[in-house]
C-alpha cells in the first residue's frame, strides 16, 4: 500500500510539473529589443507600440508579427523574421505567438 502511495504522489508531481512547463515552452527564446530595451525569453502575447512607434531587433528563434493597432486585431501587417530588425509604427503592436 505505501508503494502505492508513493507512486501515486510521484505521478501527481510529474503531472503538475508538466502543467507548469507550458508557460515557459512557448516563450521565444533569446532577446527582443524593443527601443533598446532588452527582453530576455519573451512570452507569448500583444504588445502595444505605444504613441511613438518602436524599433525592434528581434534576436529571438520566433518571428514577430507587426500590426498597424494597438490590439494586433488588424491582421498582420508586416512580420520581424527571427534574426531580424524592424520597426512599428505609432499606435501599432506587436505579437509573439
Amino acid at each position: 500500500m505505501r508503494r502505492a502511495l508513493i507512486s501515486l504522489g510521484s505521478l501527481a508531481a510529474a503531472g503538475m510539473l508538466a502543467l507548469a512547463m507550458p508557460q515557459s515552452a512557448f516563450a521565444a527564446n533569446g532577446t527582443l529589443v524593443v527601443n533598446g530595451v532588452a527582453y530576455e525569453n519573451p512570452g507569448p502575447g500583444c504588445y502595444p507600440a505605444g504613441d511613438d512607434g518602436a524599433q525592434i531587433d528581434n534576436r529571438t528563434d520566433t518571428d514577430v508579427e507587426v500590426f498597424a493597432d494597438p490590439a494586433c486585431e488588424d491582421g498582420p501587417v508586416t512580420v520581424i523574421s527571427a534574426y531580424d530588425s524592424g520597426s512599428v509604427a505609432p499606435g501599432g503592436s506587436i505579437k509573439i505567438a
